[in-house]
């Protein structure tokens, strides 16, 4: 793969913990990081307050919003729709194998636990950095001055759920044929924003460095020999991936635009996929 241009630029070039960052960021693998003039690269901007990136148009960030709301409703006993679809359980291995922005893979690392894994593949070498850091950088966070002790209890319990992730970066079916068989408990695709119409800035710079790629037939199957359990796909309601890839569409969410397919691997290991 060759490898993405980007500036990187510090808001204070003599801070220590700055200049530490962008050691760090430089010994990312995928990307270029150049610390010259930025003529027209996309800019990685470090700051003290966070980091973000900028492409001229939008700017993209780590921030676990979504991620923190959703164990927070879990807390309360409301049931999340990507737990229910997983059905992953404490203790076990789940695979993101398009992270993204991280939010399924947070929540997915909060529900296996202590015991528990994620591995989260992503495509982009920046995106694969970006959500690195951010989930690195949490548990140095200082907390948000909460009254509200359930809220209190999900910003502790995220900040643990985010050190037991590991980002990987690379193509998801090359990185699946190099596990051994049932090897992990879940493998869990969300190709979704190869075709967003999203306009939110949150969203934009994320469609611009995502894989665009539909979702190969191939890497389905490297997927069920490596999950012990089952296979979900997140797609649009009335997706027809679903059908070309051989998903079994889960019941729920019916106001929902998303729907999730499922693919039980433990019941059908002995037959021919």
């Amino acid at each position: 793969m060759n490898k993405i241009p980007v500036s990187i630029k510090l808001t204070h070039p003599n801070d220590p913990i700055l200049q530490a960052k962008m050691r760090w960021f430089m010994d990312q693998p995928g990307c270029s990081f150049q610390t010259g003039e930025p003529d027209l690269l996309p800019i990685l901007h470090l700051t003290r307050k966070g980091i973000f990136l900028d492409d001229g148009q939008n700017r993209l960030s780590f921030h676990p919003n979504l991620a923190i709301i959703r164990i927070l409703q879990g807390l309360r006993g409301e049931q999340d729709r990507f737990l229910v679809a997983t059905n992953v359980k404490p203790g076990q291995t789940l695979i993101d194998a398009t992270l993204g922005m991280g939010a399924d893979a947070l929540v997915a690392a909060w529900k296996v636990g202590e015991s528990g894994k994620v591995i989260a593949f992503e495509h982009s070498p920046l995106l694969a950095a970006l959500m690195k850091e951010g989930l690195l950088s949490l548990k140095d966070k200082q907390l948000p001055r909460i009254m509200n002790s359930l809220k209190l209890n999900a910003w502790k319990e995220l900040i643990l759920a985010s050190q037991r992730i590991e980002v990987i970066w690379g193509d998801h079916q090359k990185l699946l044929t190099e596990l051994p068989e049932s090897s992990v408990d879940v493998v869990y695709f969300d190709p979704m924003f190869r075709r967003t119409r999203e306009k939110s800035s949150s969203i934009q710079p994320l469609h611009r460095y995502s894989d665009h790629r539909p979702l190969q037939q191939e890497a389905v199957q490297e997927a069920y020999r490596v999950a012990c359990s089952r296979i979900v796909l997140k797609e649009r309601k009335g997706s027809s991936e679903f059908v070309r890839l051989g998903f079994q569409v889960f019941n729920g969410g019916r106001y929902s635009q998303v729907d999730y397919g499922i693919i039980n691997c433990c019941s059908t290991k002995e037959e021919t996929f």
